[in-house]
């Protein structure tokens, strides 16, 4: 039924970079007065990777996919204002956006990022006032921004796992 595997009871480096990452996102939001480090130290978790060379790889397709989810967004905002139509755009505009939103992604090769840059766009368009709309879209591009970086700084100053001759 449930059996707890004492192998897995370990704090592995992956582990510890994570914390400290969100750590900083934290002491960096803070010493800034930035308000929440939310998005930060999520895009931090997801951006940590192997190695820096993977961590850079996703947080740019994580920045990438953000930035076309928020373009997105403001978007269809300014098509919803300009046709004074509400319900309609926001029923076929969401389809179409989420499609074409999905559709970028793959063609810039950044299918890793959908399913954070649906939740941006979906955020942007439906959670946030109208007045705010494209400075919450630039600060959740920003956030990501931060945190993927101090992931990438924190990947690279903490050491690894050691490598065995074949790997190096």
């Amino acid at each position: 039924m449930f059996h707890l595997d004492k192998e897995k009871f370990r704090v592995g480096m992956r582990t510890t970079k994570s914390g400290v990452a969100v750590g900083f996102c934290v002491l960096l939001f803070k010493l800034l007065d930035r308000g929440s480090p939310m998005l930060a130290g999520l895009a931090a978790v997801f951006a940590l990777r192997e190695d820096c060379s993977q961590s850079l790889h996703h947080g740019i397709r994580r920045v990438g996919g953000n930035t076309v989810a928020g373009i997105l967004g403001v978007t269809l905002i300014a098509i919803k204002d300009f046709l004074g139509l509400d319900f309609s755009v926001d029923f076929f505009g969401t389809i179409i956006a989420v499609i074409i939103l999905i559709m970028v992604c793959n063609i810039l090769d950044m299918s890793t990022a959908i399913v954070g840059a649906t939740a941006t766009f979906l955020v942007v368009f439906y959670n946030i006032d109208d007045t705010e709309k494209i400075t919450y879209a630039i600060q959740r591009v920003l956030d990501t921004v931060i945190g993927t970086s101090i992931a990438i700084g924190v990947n690279y100053l903490l050491p690894g796992a050691p490598q065995t001759p074949s790997e190096n």
